[in-house]
């Protein structure tokens, strides 16, 4: 029987999907902008306004893992051994992701800059320009690993509790709010502060964590009367 089955199975069909769907999303921005450029002048960065639906898509995503358990216990494997892959699979995934996405950065700064286009960034951004790559790496890895976990957690949690797991939007909430008001991609005014990215990343993961295990350490599987 192969080690970490759960683990080799997400970053050999979900890793490889999830990149492939990125890199099509951006071919298809830079296909919309070269549209647009036929009308007006570009001013902003396409790849950055892009941007603006990612958190929503890997919570999404990160829902779809109450699926994901139940065919994990359904074939034999362990609720343990899900709480200790798939957090490995989602660091994995938001690294190679977030370099990804800083790729097409570097790549549409280049084009940017022989075409004389402007490449503005939302200002609320924990980055200040297009070319800040470290910066931006770090901005996406957090956005995306925060807002997958508390997918994950969510899915899970609705799963076991059914309507009772609308109280899991309550911490869900918190934790969005005080990351997204450090690395700008859900920064209400209100929420804004300035502590260090990295260390705060790493608590609101370390806090998603425990309240997915919370959720699913004995999570029951459920069979449907027909």
């Amino acid at each position: 029987m192969s080690r970490w089955p759960i683990l080799r199975y997400l970053l050999g069909s979900h890793t490889i999907f999830l990149l492939f769907v990125m890199f099509g999303v951006y071919l298809f921005v830079a296909v919309v902008v070269a549209v647009v450029a036929q009308f007006t002048e570009i001013r902003l960065s396409g790849v950055d306004v892009v941007g603006q639906a990612l958190p929503w898509v890997a919570l999404g995503y990160g829902a779809t893992a109450a699926n994901l358990i139940v065919t994990t216990l359904v074939h034999g494997r362990s609720r343990r051994e899900f709480l200790m892959q798939h957090p490995v699979f989602q660091v994995v995934t938001t690294l190679l992701l977030a370099a990804l996405i800083t790729a097409a950065f570097a790549i549409e700064t280049l084009v940017y800059r022989s075409l004389d286009w402007q490449q503005k960034v939302q200002e609320q951004r924990f980055y200040a320009s297009a070319s800040d790559y470290p910066q931006i790496f770090a901005a996406h890895w957090s956005m995306l690993m925060t807002w997958l976990m508390i997918g994950v957690f969510i899915g899970v949690a609705f799963y076991r509790w059914e309507a009772a797991g609308g109280l899991a939007l309550l911490p869900a909430a918190a934790v969005v709010l005080v990351t997204g008001g450090v690395n700008g991609f859900f920064s209400l005014p209100f929420a804004r502060t300035d502590l260090p990215l990295l260390p705060l990343t790493l608590a609101a993961v370390a806090a998603a964590y425990a309240l997915l295990w919370v959720s699913a350490r004995d999570v029951p599987l459920k069979t449907r009367v027909a």
